[in-house]
C-alpha cells in the first residue's frame, strides 16, 4: 500500500464498506435491493490477528487501517521521519492503536464520522481514571483502502489517474470512465484485453472475431485502432496495424475506459476514448500466486506472480509477474503461444519520494489470426452450406506471425510540501513483429473456391513517451484547487518492410494445402517517424465541498513523416499543432447522487495531401467534439457504482475518395461522423455474497457529411443497442461452503455490414459461467488452493461478429471457450 502521499493529501482511509443498496440500470429499469446493513452475520470480531511487518509508523499505520477496516486520517508532519516495530497478535483496534503509538507521544482520537485522527498526545502516557477512554468499535468489513493504480476490493474501484492524471475519486470526474479490476478481471477468466471489457458499456470489445494479433476496440462508435491504447498513463501505440501492441492482461491490476476525445491531456488521439491499462506494481504486502491453466484448443498454460518488501523498512519493495502459454485456437492451424515477464521494484527513500522501475518481455508466435471468408457462405448460404467457423485462408509454412516486444520505464513522484507535487513518468518500448499473411481476394463464381494474395511484412518499431507534471494543490475561502501544469512529449520510429505474391485459389469446403509457393516481390520500405510535444493546464476546483469544476487547455505541435526508400517521390513531411479545451461540471449532493456536464476536444494527425489539381493542400488534423450530460450514484458505506450518461460526439475532416480524381489515388477532406448515444453502467457487491455488473447502450451514428454516396447513413459494424448482464454468487456455508458461481449474458444488436447500409448482421446473445471453489473448505491442508471453471459462449452459438472487409469478406464470432484454472497462494 502507497501511503508516502500522507502529508501532502492528508489522506483519508476511508471507512469500512456495507452493502446495503444494489441498483442495476438494465433497459431503462432500476431494480433496488436492500440488505439490513445490521445483520447479525455481517458483524466481524472486534478483536483479530495482526502480522504487520516493522517498517516506517505512516506505511505501519495504513496497513493497520486497511486491514482493521477503519478510517484513519494522518497529518504526515506527525510520522514523518518515526519508525514502527510493526504489530504482531491478536488486537482490538484500540488496542492496536495504542499498541502501534505507544512512546510515540502520538495518540489516536476518534471523529465524528466514526473515524480516526492522529494527533500529539494531550494526556499521560499511562492511563488515568480521568482519561478519555476510545470506545470499542465492531468492524464490519474491510476499509477501502485504494490507491488510484493499485489494488481495488472487488468489481467497484473508487480513485482514479485517468480521467485528470491526478489522485481523483471516479464520482468527481467531470467524463464518463470505467473500471475493469483485478478481482471482476479473475473472475470472467479473461484472457485479452478485449474479454476484459466484454461487460463495459459504450463499448465494442471483440468485433473483429477471433484474431489473437490484436485488440480491436470500439468506444462509442469508433475504432480505436490500438492507436488509443495507454500503459501507465503513457502511449503504447505502434505505427502499423500488423505493429499492434497486445498487452498480456495478467500482468494489469485494471483496465480503465475514458470514454469521449481526450486529447487535452494526452494530445493526439480519436474522438471515441482511450484504454489505459495500469501495470501491476511493487507492493508492501506479500503477494505470492502459482497458477496452471488447461482449455479449449489444447490451452496450456502456467503464470506466477510475486511481489512483497525486500527490506523490512520499506523502502525496496518488488513485483515479478510471469506466464507461458502454449496454445491452439479456434482457427486451425493458427497458435497463440506466449512467453511474458514483468519485473518492477520500487524504491522510497522517505514518505515523499518514490521510484518505480517497471519493465516487461512479452514473445507471441501466433500464426495468421485475420481469417475473413466469404460473405455468400457466412451470412449467406452458398450452394455448398456454411463455410467452417475453423477453416483457415491461408497456407501452412507460409503464414506465421512473431512478435517480440520489451519495455523499460519509471515512475517518478516527490512531494515537495503540502502545496508541490511532481511526476515523471518514462517508458522506451521496441517491438519487431515478422508476418506472412495470405488473404482471401473474393469467391469465385463456383462459390466455393477463393482467390489468394499474401502480404509479407517486418517491423521494427521504438517508441520513446515521457509525461512531466507539477501538481499544485491550496484552498481559500470554500475553494479548494488542484492544479496541472504539464509538458509531455513522445517519439517514435518505425522501420516497416513489406512484400505482395499471388498464390494459387483454396476450396472453403475441402481445402487441400501445400500447393502453391510464396514469391514474395518486395512493394513496401519505409521509415516513419513521429515527434509531438504537449504542454497542458488543467485546474480542479472544489466549491463548498459541492460543485466541482474542471477547466483545462493543451497547446500540441506534432510532425510526421514517410520516407519511401523504393519512391521518393511518395516520401513525406508534414508538421501540425492544434489547442484542445475542456470543462466540466460535477455537483456532489449529500445523498450519493452527482450529475456532472463537460465539453471536450480531440484532434488527430492526418497524413497526405490532396490531388495536384486541388493544390496538394496538406490535410488538416480529424477532429473531436463531444458534450456529454450523465448522472452517477455512490451510496456512501457501499460497494456500488451506477453511472448513465447522455452523450453527442462528432468527428470531423474524415478523408474520402475524390471523386474528381481520374487515377483514383487521392483523398479528400469531406467526412464527418455524429454519434449519440445513452450508457447505462452498474457494478455492485453485496454483503451476502451476490455480485452484479450490468450495463446497456444505445448508440446513434450517422454519416453527416461524405461525398461518397453515403451521407445520411449509419456507419458500418455499429449496433444501436447493446446490453450485457453478469452475476456471481458465493454459496452460504450451509448450502455449500467455498463454492461461486456466475453467469453472464451478452446482447449485439443488429447493426449494417457496410457504409452504403445495403445489407445488416443479425444480432446475437452469449451466455458465459463461472463456477469457483475455495479448497481451504476441505481443510486447512488445502489452505490457500482455489479451482476455477470458467466458459465463454457456452452454449457455442455461431455468429458473424463483423463484415466489410477486402473481397467481400465476414469474420465468424468466437467459438465455445472452457477454461480450468487451478491457483495457489500462499
Amino acid at each position: 500500500m502507497q501511503h508516502h502521499h500522507a502529508r501532502f493529501f492528508k489522506k483519508r482511509i476511508t471507512n469500512a464498506v456495507q452493502l446495503t443498496l444494489l441498483a442495476v440500470p438494465l433497459s431503462f429499469a432500476i431494480p433496488q435491493i436492500i440488505t439490513d446493513s445490521h445483520a447479525a452475520e455481517q458483524q466481524v470480531s472486534a478483536a483479530r490477528q495482526y502480522q504487520i511487518p516493522a517498517g516506517s509508523l505512516s506505511r505501519v499505520l495504513s496497513q493497520f487501517a486497511a486491514e482493521a477496516g477503519i478510517a484513519l486520517s494522518v497529518d504526515g508532519s506527525l510520522t514523518e521521519g518515526r519508525q514502527s516495530a510493526g504489530l504482531q497478535g491478536r488486537y482490538t483496534v484500540n488496542a492496536g492503536l495504542a499498541a502501534l503509538l505507544a512512546n510515540t507521544g502520538l495518540e489516536a482520537a476518534t471523529l465524528s464520522d466514526g473515524g480516526y485522527t492522529l494527533r500529539k498526545a494531550e494526556a499521560p502516557t499511562q492511563p488515568s481514571s480521568n482519561a478519555e477512554q476510545l470506545p470499542e468499535v465492531n468492524v464490519s468489513a474491510a476499509a477501502e483502502q485504494e490507491s488510484p493504480t493499485g489494488p481495488a476490493k472487488g468489481y467497484v474501484a473508487k480513485r482514479s489517474l485517468t480521467a485528470t492524471k491526478t489522485d481523483t475519486a471516479v464520482i468527481e470526474s467531470p467524463q464518463s470512465i470505467a473500471i475493469v479490476t483485478r478481482e471482476q478481471m479473475d473472475m470472467q477468466g479473461v484472457q485479452s484485453v478485449s474479454e476484459a471489457l466484454r461487460y463495459t458499456a459504450g463499448v465494442m470489445s471483440e468485433a473483429n472475431g477471433p484474431d489473437p494479433r490484436s485488440d480491436f476496440i470500439m468506444i462509442r462508435g469508433f475504432d480505436s485502432n490500438g492507436r488509443d491504447q495507454y500503459r501507465d498513463g503513457l502511449r503504447a501505440y505502434a505505427f502499423n496495424n500488423q505493429g499492434g501492441t497486445v498487452i498480456e492482461p495478467y500482468g494489469l491490476e485494471r483496465v480503465e475506459i475514458l470514454r469521449g476525445p481526450s486529447s487535452i491531456l494526452y494530445g493526439q488521439g480519436g474522438p471515441g476514448g482511450l484504454v489505459n491499462l495500469v501495470s501491476k506494481r511493487p507492493t508492501d504486502k506479500t503477494v505470492r500466486e502459482v497458477q496452471a491453466q488447461l482449455g479449449s484448443y489444447d490451452r496450456k498454460q502456467l503464470a506466477a506472480d510475486f511481489g512483497g518488501l525486500l527490506t523490512d523498512d520499506g523502502t525496496w519493495s518488488y513485483r515479478l509477474t510471469g506466464l507461458v502459454r502454449d496454445s491452439d485456437t479456434q482457427i486451425d492451424h493458427v497458435k497463440d503461444d506466449r512467453v511474458f515477464i514483468a519485473p518492477a521494484l520500487t524504491w522510497r527513500p522517505s514518505d515523499f519520494t518514490t521510484l518505480t522501475l517497471l519493465t516487461d518481455y512479452q514473445k507471441n508466435e501466433r500464426g495468421q489470426g485475420y481469417q475473413a471468408w466469404p460473405r455468400v457462405g457466412t451470412l449467406y448460404n452458398s450452394a455448398y452450406g456454411k463455410i467452417s467457423t475453423s477453416r483457415f485462408v491461408g497456407e501452412p509454412g507460409i503464414d506465421k506471425f512473431d512478435q517480440e516486444r520489451y519495455s523499460a520505464g519509471y515512475l517518478f513522484e516527490h512531494i515537495f510540501n503540502d502545496h508541490v507535487l511532481f511526476r515523471q513518468n518514462l517508458r522506451y518500448q521496441n517491438m519487431k513483429t515478422d508476418a506472412t499473411s495470405v488473404y482471401m481476394s473474393g469467391l469465385n463464381a463456383d462459390q466455393r473456391t477463393v482467390g489468394r494474395y499474401g502480404g509479407s511484412s517486418n517491423e521494427d518499431i521504438d517508441n520513446l513517451t515521457l509525461d512531466n507534471h507539477v501538481q499544485l494543490k491550496w484552498a481559500h475561502d470554500q475553494f479548494e484547487h488542484v492544479a496541472l501544469i504539464g509538458l509531455d512529449g513522445q517519439k517514435m520510429k518505425g522501420d516497416v518492410k513489406g512484400g505482395f505474391a499471388i498464390l494459387s485459389d483454396l476450396d472453403l469446403y475441402a481445402p487441400v494445402y501445400g500447393n502453391s509457393s510464396a514469391n514474395f516481390t518486395r512493394n513496401n520500405d519505409v521509415t516513419q517517424k513521429l515527434r509531438q510535444t504537449g504542454v497542458y493546464l488543467q485546474d480542479q476546483i472544489k466549491i463548498a465541498k459541492k460543485w466541482v469544476v474542471t477547466l483545462g487547455t493543451r497547446r500540441d505541435w506534432a510532425t510526421t513523416s514517410n520516407r519511401d526508400h523504393l519512391d521518393a517521390s511518395s516520401s513525406s513531411e508534414q508538421d501540425d499543432s492544434a489547442t484542445t479545451w475542456r470543462a466540466g461540471l460535477v455537483y456532489l449532493a449529500d445523498n450519493g447522487w452527482a450529475p456532472y456536464a463537460s465539453y471536450t476536444e480531440s484532434f488527430l494527425p492526418v497524413i497526405g495531401t490532396s490531388s495536384p489539381a486541388r493544390g496538394s493542400t496538406p490535410f488538416k488534423p480529424e477532429t473531436g467534439k463531444q458534450y456529454e450530460i450523465g448522472l452517477r450514484f455512490q451510496p456512501a458505506g457501499k460497494s456500488t457504482m451506477l453511472t448513465f450518461s447522455l452523450f453527442d460526439l462528432t468527428r470531423q475532416n474524415l478523408t474520402t475518395a475524390d471523386l474528381q480524381d481520374a487515377t483514383g489515388t487521392y483523398s479528400i477532406q469531406r467526412g464527418e461522423v455524429q454519434s449519440r448515444g445513452f450508457e447505462a453502467e452498474a457494478k455492485t457487491q453485496m454483503a451476502n455474497g451476490l455480485d452484479l455488473v450490468a450495463s446497456y447502450t444505445h448508440t446513434l451514428m450517422e454519416i453527416t457529411k461524405s461525398n461518397d454516396g453515403v451521407q445520411g447513413n449509419a456507419p458500418g459494424n455499429v449496433p444501436k443497442h447493446t446490453a450485457t448482464l453478469w452475476a456471481n454468487y458465493r454459496l452460504p456455508e450451509s448450502i455449500l461452503a467455498g463454492m461461486t458461481v456466475g453467469g453472464g449474458l451478452r446482447y449485439i444488436g443488429s447493426r449494417y455490414g457496410e457504409d452504403d447500409n445495403s445489407y445488416k448482421l443479425p444480432s446475437y446473445t452469449l451466455v458465459d459461467a463461472v463456477l469457483r471453489y475455495d479448497l481451504a473448505s476441505l481443510g486447512d491442508q488445502w489452505k490457500g488452493w482455489k479451482f476455477a471453471l470458467n466458459a465463454s459462449n457456452l452454449f457455442d452459438k455461431e455468429y458473424v461478429a463483423t463484415c466489410g472487409y477486402y473481397g467481400d469478406g465476414c469474420k465468424w464470432g468466437y467459438r465455445r471457450n472452457v477454461m480450468g484454472t487451478l491457483t495457489y497462494s500462499w
